[in-house]
């Protein structure tokens, strides 16, 4: 189990290298696709709630201390994700492509409304909030439900080492 946690820490710490450091200092992106979501949402999905708030911290926790964002912003948008998305791991069976999809879809909708909420609690702190019905957030929206197959698939190759649970219930599951 700690296993689990630690190498899923290290694969949201290495996205969110990729997405902060290094494909938000390219010119011709708009907008930077958010991998440590994506992350999230996985985990989240696979591990259940619990798991998906501690992904949540963690990965917000990176997110604060990498960017220039005040501390406890991304720790709070992170665990309340991860929570909901983990709370539906029971009921959602992660494979094919509509899944990752409508997954990430909602999780990036409701990534922009929770920050939207949570910057109220930082008003003397000037965040940029992007509105829902803007271009920068349709671009993140787009970039996020494409890539989300992938990233999903990607992190399939690596259940076994990602998952709390047995071996075996994942195999029974699917």
């Amino acid at each position: 189990m700690v296993k689990s946690f630690l190498i899923s820490a290290f694969i949201l710490l290495c996205s969110i290298v990729l997405e902060s450091s290094i494909l938000s200092n390219i010119s011709f992106f708009y907008v930077v696709p958010d991998f440590a979501l994506i992350c999230l949402l996985y985990f989240s999905l696979l591990n259940g709630k619990t798991f998906g708030e501690l992904y949540g911290f963690a990965s917000g926790l990176f997110l604060d201390f990498i960017t220039g964002i005040p501390f406890g912003f991304n720790c709070l948008l992170r665990t309340i994700i991860g929570y909901i998305c983990g709370f539906f791991s029971e009921i959602i069976i992660i494979s094919g492509v509509i899944i990752p999809i409508l997954t990430v879809g909602i999780g990036t909708i409701a990534k922009a409304i929770l920050i939207q909420l949570i910057s109220l609690f930082f008003p003397n702190i000037s965040i940029y909030v992007p509105s829902i019905i803007s271009y920068q957030f349709l671009y993140e929206f787009l970039i996020n439900i494409a890539l989300s197959p992938f990233v999903f698939k990607f992190l399939d190759l690596f259940k076994n080492k990602l998952s709390i649970k047995d071996v075996k219930d994942l195999v029974d599951n699917v």
